[in-house]
């Protein structure tokens, strides 16, 4: 928990109810954190006599897929 697509991100979630028998459940689900898979990219190198001056060289933010399983009875 707590983590986070960015402002323009996409999270989701899909899942699945199975009855095995009265008052047993199986449930299965899928949670997506960044479907689209959008970097977030970190600061620009301020440091001017660096070679990299004002480039951005770090980025985060990389798909996170959870599958669950739960039994209910």
């Amino acid at each position: 928990m707590g983590e986070r697509a960015g402002p323009l991100g996409l999270n989701g979630a899909v899942g699945k109810v199975f009855t095995i028998r009265e008052g047993i459940a199986l449930t299965f689900r899928t949670d997506i954190i960044n479907i689209l898979n959008k970097p977030q990219w970190g600061l620009p190198n301020t440091y001017i006599n660096s070679a990299t001056f004002g480039r951005i060289t770090t980025a985060t933010g990389a798909r996170t897929v959870t599958p669950n399983a739960r039994v209910d009875f």
